[in-house]
């Protein structure tokens, strides 16, 4: 039970302290996007929604929140938080059939998701149209990328691309290369979002 308190309260804290640095305006991107991700066993296709929580103009912390239908057309699910990730990874494969596994501490895990990003990106401004932004995402969970009903940590890099006919809105198509720290299995990823900024 004391686990459980420090960890609302530390939820707490790090949510007022988010809150207290993105008063000014253009410090959260939130995007709604679509992506498809090429490995040898198939494709997966997945919609959802991203941020992107800027610390410095240069820097911010990303977040993708995404679902979709893996090769063997079952559910696919990507979060940020490799806490969550990593403790569910070592969980035996019969834990999903026990239909009692109640106040485990996983809804605690999740909303670690909401606060521990996934990875960074770099960005730069080329032209006033134009930002590029180079990132680097090492603790991403993906859940049944594998089709075996578990979740895993994931290694993604790569390069968005906003284009912005407005200063506040922007298209921006993705690309990079993913890493299955479990196999080594390796695949190329392609998407694009329309993105806003607050």
């Amino acid at each position: 039970m004391k686990l459980k308190r420090l960890v609302l309260i530390s939820l707490i804290i790090l949510l007022l302290h988010f809150a207290s640095y993105s008063q000014r305006r253009g410090d959260i991107r939130v995007a709604a996007l679509s992506e498809v991700s090429f490995f040898n066993s198939g494709t997966l296709t997945s919609y959802g929604l991203s941020a992107e929580y800027f610390v410095h103009k240069n820097f911010s912390l990303n977040y993708q929140y995404s679902f979709g239908i893996n090769q063997n057309n079952n559910t696919y699910i990507h979060f940020p938080g490799a806490v969550a990730g990593l403790i569910e990874m070592f969980r035996s494969d019969s834990y999903y059939l026990t239909s009692g596994a109640n106040d485990d501490g996983w809804a605690y895990l999740l909303f670690l998701t909401f606060v521990i990003p996934e990875g960074v990106s770099f960005h730069t401004y080329p032209r006033q149209w134009l930002e590029l932004a180079p990132f680097i995402n090492p603790f991403s969970t993906d859940f049944n990328i594998l089709d075996n009903k578990r979740s895993t940590i994931t290694l993604s890099v790569g390069m968005k691309l906003h284009l912005k006919p407005t200063e506040s809105f922007s298209i921006s198509p993705h690309f990079g290369l993913k890493h299955i720290y479990r196999n080594g299995k390796a695949g190329n990823f392609f998407g694009i979002s329309m993105s806003w900024i607050f």
